[in-house]
């Protein structure tokens, strides 16, 4: 008896060396692979429209402003056109020194580690953990040219949105750990969501899998009998971080714009009275209806008639770039929308506040006509960039969604290319591009520069993403098929009241369904307004499609070994 103790005892100790040696090997393996990214990052160099006031160049004007001290600089008509976060990450890693590429793979990294270390609760397997790492480092879109080394919002976009459904998950799966913990990662999703939230117009997208995850997370801590009601209460609240997190952070920063510029809002496209506009633009009944112009010149001219005010910029927007370029004068909402806000500063209104009182009072004056039958309407409203619904969107609604699949499953371009590198002159002056360079720490190709042939680098990195382009079709397919082994394996065992897999059911739905939706919401505005399928518009769903698609093979494997083993 005593030597069958010994024998189990030593047998354990081994076990727990055995255990601690592939941890640490792991770490190291991490560490590796991350060095790895960072050499072959070294090979590139950053890109911009320096020349595009409308994208990049507001992307730079505004960080450097923010590294002057100046907060976003003297108004203009573009200030409030895109969110605060990238120029603030620009500023924050211009005062560490921190070269922008390099900054953007250390991103990566922390995204791909955050989801790795949330779900080994659900799959334990150090192997498998590292196998879906790599595959998170390598994805394509996190090498792509669009998404790496041009110096724009959607480059860190993805990363912050992997990193905020990680932390909701970790909120989800540690429920029965203690209130403190519990309030550690709700603090962290609460500043991921308001990063998130104040980058692009577009991100209430998350909303559905955030607020859901928390809502289900809420009702189970509730019906726990095993705590104490006190207990429940506690945990439950440290969930509302979240959403104060975000209010907070929007509430600070409407406050500082209206100390600097007298209007208290983040962003022109989703607070103020421009989207008051647009929303009354839109539901005017055109004389023709055009799948792809929300507001056409017909429209337009309705509503010069009825509004005094709206009818003094006709002459300066009828005359814009964006719109006398376009046939018949029918540009879409998003062209339309720079238009609008160029002639409202050409017209003379030079701050922030008669601007915004310009647009408050030409929505009224429209509104005014609607509701008297001077202007008959269609539909109803959705986004500022985007069509009432039609039934004629059914058929390139469903044409375009199979293509951003296509895409995203294929880790390809719109072209039915792999996503790729490249390395090639920066747009604008050469200005322009030292501001570039002195902002992000990072080395660009300018104008007439020669830029050398080998690559060898960039062509690592090239091969990597035509691998996935060829072989992730396989997995995804795989995935699918685990989830439905995951699904079919719960329904049949809640018969008998044993919610066996339940977790992993619900985080796997959770992604999917988000990756469906930004898939859905980006082919809906390509049919109703302006061609989107680029992959930074569709970044965060070839993220999600990784991650639903590892995490369903492992975690049906593992059930299926488990059960074979049993």
């Amino acid at each position: 008896m005593v030597n069958e103790m010994r024998i189990f005892e030593r047998n354990y100790n081994m076990k727990i060396k055995i255990n601690n040696l592939k941890k640490k090997g792991l770490v190291v393996y991490i560490l590796l692979i991350l060095l790895f990214r960072l050499i072959l990052a070294t090979g590139l160099r950053v890109w911009a429209f320096g020349d595009n006031q409308y994208d990049d160049g507001m992307m730079i004007k505004n960080a450097a402003n923010l590294i002057g001290g100046n907060w976003l600089g003297k108004y203009d008509q573009y200030i409030f056109a895109k969110g605060i976060t990238f120029p603030l990450y620009l500023d924050i890693i211009h005062m560490i020194g921190l070269p922008f590429i390099f900054a953007n793979v250390l991103m990566c990294f922390v995204a791909s580690l955050t989801f790795i270390i949330v779900i080994k609760k659900i799959i334990p397997n150090i192997n498998a953990l590292a196998i879906i790492y790599t595959v998170l480092m390598f994805n394509p879109i996190a090498s792509d040219s669009w998404t790496l080394q041009r110096v724009y919002r959607d480059s860190i976009y993805s990363y912050l949105v992997v990193i905020l459904f990680s932390l909701i998950i970790a909120i989800y799966l540690n429920r029965r750990t203690s209130s403190s913990k519990l309030l550690c990662f709700s603090l962290g999703a609460g500043f991921f969501l308001s990063a998130v939230w104040l980058a692009r117009e577009d991100s209430p997208w998350v909303s559905p899998f955030v607020a859901v995850a928390l809502i289900v997370t809420a009702v189970l801590i509730f019906l726990d009998k095993n705590l104490e009601i006190k207990i429940r209460l506690k945990k439950i609240l440290s969930l509302t971080v979240i959403p104060i997190f975000l209010i907070i952070s929007i509430l600070t920063v409407s406050t500082i714009n209206y100390t600097h510029y007298g209007v208290f809002m983040t962003n022109e496209y989703t607070g103020g009275y421009l989207p008051e506009l647009f929303k009354e633009l839109t539901i005017i009944k055109p004389d023709k209806w055009m799948p792809q112009v929300p507001i056409p010149r017909s429209t337009r001219e309705k509503a010069y008639k009825v509004s005094p005010t709206f009818a003094k910029l006709k002459n300066t927007l009828e005359n814009h770039a964006f719109v006398a370029t376009t046939p018949g004068g029918n540009a879409s909402c998003s062209m339309l929308a720079w238009a609008v806000i160029d002639s409202t500063q050409w017209y003379g209104l030079k701050d922030a506040r008669s601007s915004q009182e310009f647009y408050k009072k030409s929505s009224e004056e429209i509104k005014a006509a609607i509701k008297s039958g001077k202007l008959k309407t269609r539909g109803g409203y959705i986004f500022m960039f985007e069509s009432p619904w039609n039934n004629s969107y059914i058929k390139p609604l469903i044409r375009s969604l199979g293509e951003t699949l296509r895409m995203t499953i294929h880790m390809s371009k719109y072209e039915n290319k792999p996503l790729s590198n490249l390395n090639i002159s920066s747009f604008g002056t050469d200005s322009q591009t030292r501001q570039l360079e002195y902002i992000t720490n990072n080395l660009a190709y300018y104008k007439g520069e020669k830029i050398p042939k080998r690559q060898t680098k960039l062509n690592i990195m090239n091969s990597i993403s035509n691998i996935y382009y060829k072989v992730n079709p396989f997995f995804f397919f795989v995935g699918v098929l685990g989830y439905v082994y995951i699904l079919v394996n719960f329904i049949l065992n809640a018969r008998k009241k044993k919610y066996v897999l339940g977790d992993e059911l619900l985080i796997l739905t959770g992604l999917f369904l988000s990756y469906f939706l930004r898939l859905l919401l980006i082919s809906y505005t390509d049919v109703c307004s302006i061609f989107m399928k680029f992959p930074m518009y569709l970044a965060p769903s070839y993220w999600l499609v990784l991650m639903f698609t590892f995490t369903s093979i492992f975690v049906s494997a593992r059930s299926i070994v488990k059960y074979c083993f049993h």
